[in-house]
């Protein structure tokens, strides 16, 4: 193509790429059929090579931002018992997509976006999610998968794991909101142990091993006893003289 107009842009290229966008951001992963990466990179480089580059990343933000509207607004309406899955489910598709929309807008994101603004589609993009959904959401979330963690088999721990991952992934403070729920899946949460610390956590140790004792647990010496005293009572063999 020599020439692109607006209309060409808007009715062609757009078009195209909204409607493979809109498959990653709607339809459950793996349920779509496939997208031809090499034709969306293709109208991508296209747009780009034809100066229309600030343009499209401005139609691919807003048309990102008006679909996670709706799943802020989908969100509000769950009842707590549906809400952790929920929004597992929208924190899973929103991942996977730009597991596929990174690679089609690499082109503007090279020649356009690291080299005029600055910054890279995919922090862009998390920081979209971040302040329209979890930013929204995350004071209700977080509280409920405290309580779900006290339920044993209340939701799957993978669930939880995921969702712990991601949304340190959206923004590490999170974390801050309950430290403990997030390091019991995530790696150097909570800071380290000082002095103090230590010895209260040997303390804490000593006393739970004590109550087990108390409770019979863990004595050998007394378990070594009760089967020596049993043997002695036991009756020996039968007298053959």
């Amino acid at each position: 193509m020599t020439n692109m107009t607006p209309d060409d842009y808007r009715n062609i290229f757009w078009s195209m790429l909204r409607d493979a966008i809109d498959q990653m951001l709607t339809h459950p992963p793996g349920s779509y059929k496939p997208i031809s990466y090499e034709q969306m990179y293709s109208a991508v480089y296209k747009c780009v090579c034809k100066q229309y580059s600030e343009q499209l990343y401005a139609d691919l933000m807003t048309h990102v931002k008006t679909r996670l509207g709706q799943w802020s607004n989908h969100l509000t309406s769950v009842e707590d018992d549906s809400f952790i899955n929920e929004f597992h489910k929208a924190l899973v598709q929103y991942f996977h997509a730009l597991g596929g929309i990174v690679p089609i807008f690499t082109y503007m994101n090279r020649f356009y976006i690291e080299s005029k603004l600055h910054t890279d589609l995919k922090t862009e993009l998390i920081k979209v999610f971040s302040s329209l959904v979890s930013d929204q959401h995350v004071a209700r979330l977080i509280p409920l998968m405290v309580e779900a963690q006290s339920r044993p088999f209340c939701i799957p721990p993978a669930v939880m794991s995921t969702m712990c991952k991601h949304l340190y992934q959206l923004n590490p403070e999170y974390t801050v909101i309950e430290p403990k729920l997030f390091s019991s899946y995530l790696p150097n949460v909570l800071p380290q142990m000082t002095e103090e610390d230590l010895q209260a956590q040997k303390k804490a140790d000593y006393m739970l091993q004590e109550s087990l004792r108390a409770q019979g647990w863990g004595c050998s010496n007394n378990m070594s006893s009760t089967r020596k005293r049993d043997l002695e009572d036991a009756p020996g063999p039968p007298n053959r003289g």
